[in-house]
């Protein structure tokens, strides 16, 4: 049930000074609604898209791709002892095995999922001043921009593997594969059609994980750091435009920041359950691709390699997709800590004694940072960033090893 926070509208003008400014709703879950499109056209998102016939086969059809194209280059890597075949494939599947556990842990919590919408759509959010809802619309607009190069990057890799195969063709009388796989049939009596199979399993992975999970994430990251640093302004704005007469004003302004505290703490409390499980799966997948994408570009492939292009687009948005997590995992943090900064800026001293021990109070709670951990193992943030870069550098460099004995 959605909380009513009637009370702000009979007190504006103490609040912020006219009552014009404050009578504004945005709505902030409407940020969302490309993900939820994305994942719902696969049925992964519930209550937003009728669960037709179509979409059920969709949802099917996604989960046949998937798990299908995993068998396939599972018994290719069992069936080969060549180092580089074996981590050609090996990244790919580990990039599957990433999104089939983002995934999985996504339809575990679903039931939990229309609850982030129903906060996001309490009126403690949602109503907000002109200054507030700048904020917003600002943040939202710079994030989409960031959104749109990673997800053009996903494109690229998509079309590159769709395309390089063909290119390779044109050179050979062997037929190449976007990734090579073990079947139990002579794949060149089928070559368009397991052709054409590859690039669309590449196509729904990267639609349903990139454009799906990823940016549904990092949406929710934000919209958590902005609440943070729109509270951070309510905390050092306690005291503007008070008279001595309305000093009851001071104290309904304070309420009013810790209830928005809680409500914001319990947010990322929820996306954190939502989608810790699988972001863990995903730091430990992300460690070995750009391992294995490292070993390829430097290792296997000469310079004129056409595939040279795939792999370096590859490991660039590999790249993206880890900082996407971890920088706005660790801003997120860092907002949070800005709140006992906040306390500290008030003119406390002009402030009543009760009134200093509610700021007590926020300020108590503030000296935690907010985060966001995969699975309660590692916090998101920049330090955990590094620490991931430095053991995919650890298994390239047991890789170059094992590689320069073997030839």
């Amino acid at each position: 049930m959605l909380k009513s926070y009637s009370w702000i509208d009979n007190h504006d003008l103490a609040i912020r000074g006219t009552k014009s400014r404050f009578n504004k709703i945005y709505k902030i879950s409407n940020f969302l609604n490309i993900e939820r499109f994305c994942l719902g056209i696969g049925g992964f998102y519930p209550t937003r898209i009728k669960r037709t016939p179509l979409i059920k086969l969709s949802t099917l059809f996604v989960y046949f791709i998937t798990f299908g194209q995993m068998w396939v280059v599972t018994n290719f890597v069992v069936s080969t002892t060549d180092l580089s075949e074996i981590s050609e494939v090996f990244l790919f599947s580990m990039t599957q095995v990433g999104f089939v556990s983002k995934l999985m842990n996504f339809l575990w919590r679903i039931k939990q999922v229309p609850l982030l919408d129903q906060m996001l759509e309490q009126e403690i959010f949602t109503r907000v001043t002109t200054e507030e809802m700048t904020i917003w619309k600002g943040t939202f607009k710079r994030v989409q921009r960031y959104l749109v190069i990673f997800l053009s990057l996903c494109a690229g890799v998509v079309v590159l593997y769709g395309v390089i195969p063909a290119i390779e063709n044109t050179k050979s009388d062997r037929k190449h594969y976007p990734f090579p796989g073990r079947f139990p049939f002579d794949p060149d009596r089928y070559y368009y059609v397991i052709y054409i199979g590859e690039v669309v399993a590449v196509a729904v992975s990267a639609f349903m994980n990139g454009s799906g999970l990823d940016c549904l994430f990092t949406k929710h990251t934000v919209i958590a750091t902005v609440m943070f640093k729109i509270l951070c302004g309510k905390i050092e704005g306690l005291l503007d435009n008070v008279d001595k007469g309305e000093r009851s004003a001071v104290e309904k302004r304070i309420r009013h920041c810790i209830v928005y505290y809680n409500e914001a703490v319990n947010y990322v409390s929820l996306v954190d359950r939502i989608f810790s499980y699988g972001i863990l799966v995903q730091f430990l997948c992300s460690a070995v691709v750009i391992c294995l994408t490292g070993f390829q570009m430097m290792l296997v492939m000469s310079f004129q390699s056409v595939k040279l292009g795939l792999m370096a687009i590859y490991f660039t948005c590999m790249m993206c997709q880890l900082i996407l997590y971890c920088w706005h995992g660790h801003m997120l943090m860092e907002q949070s800590r800005g709140i006992t900064q906040a306390c500290y800026s008030v003119d406390w001293n002009n402030m009543t004694i009760k009134e200093q021990k509610m700021l007590i109070l926020i300020m108590e709670r503030a000296k935690k940072p907010i985060t966001i951990k995969a699975a309660g193992v590692f916090h998101l943030n920049l330090a955990t960033l590094m620490a991931i870069l430095r053991s995919s550098y650890s298994y390239f460099a047991v890789l170059r090893q094992l590689y320069n004995k073997t030839k």
